[in-house]
């Protein structure tokens, strides 16, 4: 059964680079703007795999890392690299969107979720202070009044 789901795997991994390689050849694509795909297949692998098994959680933290970095790479790949100078928290969040499913479809151990908030949360502030919403960074303290008006108008119910 192990070697099944093996070579069903390895099946999938070398139609998805013949894919990309004769994608490349055929439409004329530069290899240095396609290269990120490889996250992209490496994520859809480790789905897989949780999908194949739920009781195999632990791989949604590569996958969502996986489809993250996927992301952001692709992104630069195509617009710029320069983009990475404002784009860098995402490597933070990746991480953290990780906890963050491994939380949801796993046996919600309330140990993964402070963790996860911590990272997504320093990614949120990074992309603020930092990032392409820079601009907006003055208004920041708008984000701590409203946490505060939500827990006193939960704590009145």
């Amino acid at each position: 059964m192990v070697n099944q789901r093996s070579s069903i795997g390895f099946g999938v991994l070398l139609i998805v680079f013949g894919a990309l390689f004769l994608a490349a050849n055929l439409l004329e694509i530069r290899w240095r703007d396609l290269w990120p795909a490889l996250f992209f297949a490496g994520a859809a692998i480790n789905f897989a795999i949780f999908l194949g098994n739920r009781s195999n959680y632990g791989v949604l933290m590569p996958a969502t890392i996986l489809l993250t970095y996927g992301v952001l790479f692709q992104y630069c790949a195509l617009a710029g690299w320069w983009h990475m100078s404002e784009l860098w928290p995402a490597f933070i969040l990746g991480p953290g969107l990780g906890l963050l499913m491994m939380y949801r479809f796993g046996k919600r151990e309330s140990g993964l979720l402070i963790p996860a908030f911590i990272l997504i949360g320093l990614s949120a502030v990074f992309f603020v202070a930092f990032g392409p919403l820079r601009s907006y960074s003055r208004y920041w303290p708008v984000v701590l009044i409203i946490i505060g008006v939500l827990l006193l108008l939960k704590r009145q119910k």
